[in-house]
């Protein structure tokens, strides 16, 4: 953690005076040169820091720009979302969720619940492996074969119910009605007695920018229901979409 402390020391110097060399930034710090040069080393090998040839100074490069592009988009993302996310709620009287993937991992990033009582995974800000839920999945869906082999060669699929698929070929087998349905569905895989339906919200440029999701008890999402559940999250997505510049 000291060494996570210097490295937000030193990138926040830098924020604030523009450009710095490496002895004037440990003077600014108070670090030694030598950790002052690892560092800095480190956030320039990361794209983090650029160094000016002729100056030699360092300054924050553009990947802090890209970052902050992203946070930008999301919370662009949550509030053209929320009118739909409660009219979801209300048409269905589903709890209605809204995740985007971050790396290997589903987060929710907004989430509208419904009047029911039962406690759901889906909660604003949960953390959710792909391979278990009905948004992830749908992530999934969208991956090369390439990359589907590269997300399973590091991921480890335990289980986390009875009915949670751990098999490559049986996910890879759902990832293709996935495809063909146009809709996922985490029947029971990441929570007992919970059942989500989901599909993708794509962004202007026709990329996969989120997942829209309702979830509920399986007393309530019953199989007969999947596909009446399934479509009302497919037309809500391509609204969503279509208010972030997607044009089929």
């Amino acid at each position: 953690m000291k060494s996570l402390n210097k490295a937000l020391d030193i990138i926040e110097m830098i924020a604030q005076r523009g450009s710095l060399g490496i002895r004037e930034l440990s003077s600014f710090v108070g670090f030694p040169v030598g950790t002052t040069h690892r560092i800095v080393a480190t956030l320039a090998k990361r794209r983090f820091l650029v160094q000016d040839p002729a100056s030699r100074n360092y300054s924050l490069s553009l990947r802090f720009l890209e970052l902050g592009t992203r946070v930008q988009q999301q919370f662009n993302l949550t509030s053209i979302a929320r009118p739909y996310l409660e009219k979801l709620m209300q048409e269905t009287g589903e709890s209605a969720n809204l995740a985007v993937l971050d790396r290997d991992d589903a987060v929710y990033l907004d989430h509208v619940r419904s009047n029911h009582m039962l406690q759901l995974f889906t909660r604003l800000g949960a953390r959710v492996p792909l391979y278990a839920t009905g948004v992830g999945k749908m992530f999934l869906s969208r991956l090369s074969e390439q990359e589907l082999k590269d997300y399973l060669a590091r991921t480890a699929m335990a289980a986390r119910t009875p009915r949670t698929i751990v098999n490559a070929d049986n996910l890879a087998k759902e990832l293709a009605q996935i495809r063909k349905a146009g809709f996922a569905v985490d029947n029971e895989e990441m929570e007992e007695g919970v059942r989500c339906v989901a599909a993708m919200v794509f962004d202007h440029m026709k990329r996969p920018a989120a997942a829209l999701s309702l979830s509920g008890a399986v007393t309530r999402i019953t199989p007969e229901r999947i596909e009446y559940f399934g479509e009302m999250v497919k037309q809500y997505a391509i609204r969503i979409s279509e208010s972030l510049g997607f044009n089929s």
